[in-house]
């Protein structure tokens, strides 16, 4: 299995988006095995992007075809 099948980049989260929140959210859609917020390597601050990896890569198309709102934010630039 590719390493990155099931893989989603979600671009736009607020500064206050944490994995936990992102894994509740995106569990609504199927098992998350996986979440991380991309932080900056010297002041440890949010970048604003994330990842999540579903367990099952058919998940996707249905999380691609909605809208997303977390923590007040419209979340763009899935895929």
């Amino acid at each position: 299995m590719d390493s990155d099948q099931g893989k989603l980049f979600i671009g736009g989260i607020s500064w206050e988006t944490s994995e936990d929140k992102l894994k509740d959210y995106f569990s609504n859609y199927g098992e998350v095995m996986h979440t991380v917020v991309m932080r900056d390597k010297i002041t440890s601050r949010p970048r604003g992007f994330g990842f999540v990896v579903f367990s099952d890569p058919s998940v996707l198309d249905r999380v691609l075809q909605d809208k997303h709102t977390i923590d007040g934010k419209t979340v763009g630039g899935l895929g």
